[in-house]
């Protein structure tokens, strides 16, 4: 059986491929919801990071005027952080998946 945060990754990265604005605002609030509830209570400052940036990211998209150019800073900032923690990692399908996360967020970046 796989490991339910590589599932995650792997939901994640394939909502992503068409483009973030395919994935749409209540879409792009619900990914961010599902790592926001993996990643509670884990330690680790990278994680902390990303867990501050995810939110951030959520209060844009939650906000009443949503500004493209703060999410799209957002996502690119973790997407880096993704990138970042990966090659942290030993090799395997978890460094693989999070970096893949990293460059599809960094990509949809330049999209929003």
């Amino acid at each position: 059986m796989s490991d339910p945060a590589e599932h995650d990754l792997e939901l994640t990265t394939s909502a992503l491929k068409a483009g973030p604005t395919d994935l749409g605002l209540a879409g792009g609030v619900l990914e961010i919801e599902r790592w926001q509830n993996r990643l509670d209570g884990v330690e680790g400052p990278l994680l902390e990071e990303i867990g501050g940036m995810l939110a951030e990211l959520r209060g844009e998209l939650e906000s009443d005027a949503p500004d493209p150019a703060v999410a799209a800073d957002l996502m690119r900032r973790l997407g880096n952080q993704c990138v970042l923690i990966a090659e942290q990692m030993p090799p395997g399908n978890m460094h693989a998946r999070l970096r893949e996360l990293g460059n599809e967020l960094i990509e949809g970046a330049a999209e929003v």
